[in-house]
């Protein structure tokens, strides 16, 4: 996925806006679409599909101070961040089952992220 603008900085209102245009691409091309970002990281799939599960992964990081997103390149079998919320409420009931194959890379970041951020205990 690519797109060429050479005419400046491309005006607000077409500027893509998350998680809306994450699932506009995860949807189109039946992808995985694993969002990061320092404020909030998270998977969008395809809320609807008739294939069998998406058709790849595609990482999409954001540099929040520039509000600049650009493509990233992970190695395999690293650590995903949680389903966005949204997706088991509005998804198609007949690919429910396509966040398994997720699972234990979304348990490995919960593990990462809790020894890199360990909650705080507080006594009473």
């Amino acid at each position: 996925m690519q797109t060429n603008w050479e005419d400046g900085s491309a005006p607000r209102d077409h500027w893509m806006n998350t998680p809306v245009h994450l699932y506009v691409i995860a949807n189109i091309f039946n992808l995985c679409v694993v969002f990061l970002a320092w404020s909030q990281s998270t998977i969008v799939l395809p809320l609807v599909s008739n294939m069998d599960g998406p058709s790849g992964m595609i990482f999409v990081g954001l540099i929040e101070k520039l509000q600049h997103f650009i493509q990233l390149q992970l190695i395999n079998g690293c650590p995903l961040p949680p389903l966005h919320v949204q997706w088991e409420y509005y998804r198609d009931m007949r690919i429910s089952g396509w966040t398994a194959p997720y699972r234990n890379r979304m348990a490995d970041w919960v593990v990462k992220y809790n020894e890199m951020y360990p909650p705080h205990i507080h006594f009473m």
